[in-house]
């Protein structure tokens, strides 16, 4: 690993908190970390190609064309919550890892909206605009108190449920919308769940915390002109979310109209608003109370986001795995410890079949038995999806990219699970049917004559993987290095004969194992095969692989590296 790290480089363009770089140097002594802000998107991306991390905020947008010209690049970090500014699809296919840090930031973005919240309800901006110009309007900012007022809350994940539970320390009454989000469990939090609709009727204000997602379920959009009209005219708005939730447009118009009492925006569809006339005009209304989206934007948050994306740039550069990766399977560090092997199981497996039988790939069955097959096993199938198509892609394949991968490929993959037991306490098989007809010198037996099917099993003993089954034939090897399959007929001295031209190649045999096939009844005077996997040191000479084969009793000879 340290080898590794000595080629490691990692960009920082945004402004981020000095214990996050500190953590950065620390467990990276030989990288080569660069803070390059406010560099131009042209700039960006004739530099990314050197890098294999690149940290950023909100202010640098990550496009598709930046990505493409990542070579190296492994991983992207947000040092925050929302990823907009980053094309999480284009790294998706690129194989390149997008982390952000949901939980660095919750109690910085749920004290912000209480903090708006109150703030409209008691003219706060204004009212100290007012006298610090000198004036004494204490008529003109009648405030309403928010002692059980009705406060709807869009969206209940992490920083909803944390406004929701300070709501309640005010005495406000909750009702949310989320469709994620069961009734029953809203409920143990004393808080009623409602359409959008009703929400939006029965709430004096309303407090906005979902991701912004385009298409037709998505939110971009989600509070226009029609959702506006259904709100009381003293009803007031907050959003600390994302910028584009709500149609800034209709929202100016309803204020203008006089339709809605106020609202709070930390976010904007254009940040900076720059010459944006309908933002302007937001902006600037009398009723509308405007910050340049400091929802995160506490010491304690930029701290906490800084290093969590930093821990989870180390774990991806050393090789591991990362807590918060946008673009693939969240999975539990305690389940992942358990799946690591056999991730590296799958992956041989793969890779092995694919050496084994090259040729086209079409459908894929893969048979979990005992305990593991509780587990949830989407790294696992990640794992098997790259060993099969790293070695005949042209596109670096891993965990991120590679059910992307195998779409394009026309790979179908069917699971199945079972904690009952097979040959092994914990047993995985890959069962591989091409419709073209095609098999392998491994396959055996042709079945009906359209379609054939390969097999390997493997095991997991003591962390380490194993394979016990390669075709029809039963075995025992490590899935490591250079191995040499060979078939022969089950009968003395093809061993010895083995052993002697890998010796007078100057090969050196690391292990050996001699696997028979499934027993059936043979034909009285015929020989069954029996299956060689030899483990070596060093490359075997063409001149003594074709020695080993040519005088017709020893088959199938092939030579594989994992």
């Amino acid at each position: 690993m340290q080898q590794a790290e000595q080629a490691v480089k990692v960009l920082i363009t945004d402004k981020v908190a000095r214990e996050g770089i500190a953590l950065l140097q620390e467990q990276l002594p030989t990288a080569q970390i660069d803070e390059r802000r406010g560099l131009s998107k042209e700039q960006l991306q004739a530099i990314i190609g050197d890098y294999h991390a690149l940290i950023v905020r909100s202010e640098t947008q990550v496009t598709a064309d930046i990505l493409t010209e990542g070579k190296n690049l492994r991983i992207v970090g947000r040092a925050g919550v929302g990823v907009d500014n980053i094309d999480t699809e284009a790294a998706t296919r690129l194989g390149i890892i997008v982390v952000n840090s949901p939980t660095g930031n919750i109690i910085a973005a749920a004290e912000h909206s209480i903090a708006m919240l109150m703030s409209l309800a008691r003219h706060i901006p204004a009212a100290n605009a007012s006298t610090k110009a000198g004036k004494w309007e204490k008529s003109r900012f009648l405030g309403v108190e928010v002692r059980n007022k009705v406060l709807g809350v869009i969206g209940l994940g992490k920083v909803g449920m944390a406004v929701a539970r300070r709501a309640q320390g005010l005495e406000m009454q909750i009702v949310a919308y989320d469709p994620f989000v069961s009734p029953e469990h809203a409920q143990k939090s004393g808080i009623e769940m409602l359409d959008l609709d009703e929400l939006l009727r029965r709430s004096d204000f309303v407090t906005i915390h979902t991701s912004l997602t385009s298409g037709p379920s998505g939110t971009r959009g989600l509070i226009a002109e029609r959702e506006l009209s259904l709100m009381k005219p003293t009803a007031r708005l907050i959003n600390c979310a994302r910028g584009g939730i709500v149609n800034e447009e209709d929202l100016l118009k309803a204020l203008n109209e006089n339709r809605l009492a106020g609202a709070a925006l930390d976010v904007f569809s254009q940040e900076p608003i720059r010459d944006n006339d309908v933002l302007k005009q937001l902006v600037a209304h009398e009723r509308v109370i405007a910050t340049p989206h400091l929802g995160a934007s506490t010491e304690e948050a930029q701290v906490s986001v800084a290093v969590d994306v930093a821990e989870q740039v180390v774990s991806v550069l050393k090789g591991g795995f990362p807590r918060a990766a946008v673009n693939a399977p969240m999975i539990l560090p305690e389940t992942m410890k358990v799946l690591q092997p056999y991730m590296t199981l799958l992956e041989k497996m793969g890779s092995l079949y694919t050496q084994l039988q090259p040729g086209p790939l079409t459908k894929i069955e893969l048979i979990y038995n005992g305990e593991i097959a509780s587990y949830d096993l989407r790294p696992l199938q990640a794992a098997l999806i790259k060993g099969l198509l790293e070695p005949i892609s042209e596109v670096h394949v891993n965990q991120i990219n590679a059910q992307v991968i195998a779409k394009e490929w026309g790979l179908e993959i069917i699971e199945q699970k079972s904690t009952t037991p097979a040959e092994f306490a914990n047993q995985v098989t890959l069962r591989v049917l091409n419709a073209n007809g095609y098999t392998s010198s491994f396959a055996g037996k042709p079945g009906s004559g359209d379609e054939h099917v390969e097999t390997l099993s493997g095991t997991v003993m003591h962390d380490e993987p194993r394979i016990v089954r390669v075709g029809r034939y039963w075995t025992d090897f490590a899935p490591e290095g250079r191995i040499l399959f060979c078939r022969n007929l089950d009968q003395p001295g093809m061993i010895g004969r083995v052993g002697m031209v890998l010796g007078k190649a100057a090969v050196n045999i690391r292990h050996m194992d001699v696997g028979p096939s499934q027993r059936k009844q043979q034909v009285k005077g015929t020989h069954d095969t029996a299956l060689m996997v030899i483990s070596v040191d060093n490359d075997i000479p063409e001149w003594a692989l074709h020695e080993i084969g040519e005088t017709g009793d020893i088959f199938g000879v092939t030579v594989v590296h994992l």
